[in-house]
């Protein structure tokens, strides 16, 4: 039997398959980006546990409980921003941008005191962390390679 046309079926039979491994990766892509914050989200409490201590204040017009800053190092949600998906880990604490990026103190007497430098927690844990995560994202775009 001669053909006369191009058998097409198998065509059709792989597009379907890479149809459904894109719903299939855009799941994986969330929860691949959950998991990982979630470890830089460890990583960065680890960090802060050695370089911040848990000092409480109590004056009269001011009273901080000990550990707010390290309660507050939270993972955020996974969002769209610039075409691409992004997770993030952030501090809950009010004053936590005083102990990321530094401050300068108002000594009791009226004057101002040193600079005191920032301890920059999550942008070091970040840098620490960024190996491992393109380690780990190598491993996720071949598994997902594979199931295609």
């Amino acid at each position: 039997m001669a053909h006369d046309g191009i058998d097409l079926s198998q065509l059709d039979g792989f597009t379907d398959r890479l149809i459904q491994s894109s719903r299939e990766a855009a799941k994986l892509q969330k929860k691949f980006l959950r998991e990982q914050g979630s470890k830089l989200a460890r990583k960065t409490k680890a960090k802060a546990r050695v370089d911040v201590q848990k000092t409480a204040v109590k004056r009269k017009e001011y009273t901080r409980e000990a550990g707010k800053y390290h309660k507050g190092l939270k993972r955020g949600k996974v969002y769209f921003k610039d075409g691409g998906q992004q997770i993030r880990v952030y501090t809950g604490d009010p004053i936590g941008h005083l102990i990321e990026k530094g401050w300068t103190p108002k000594l009791r007497n009226g004057s101002k005191g040193e600079k005191q430098p920032g301890k920059e927690i999550v942008e070091t844990a970040a840098a620490e962390f960024e190996e491992q995560f393109n380690a780990a994202c190598e491993d996720a775009i071949e598994e997902m390679i594979r199931a295609i």
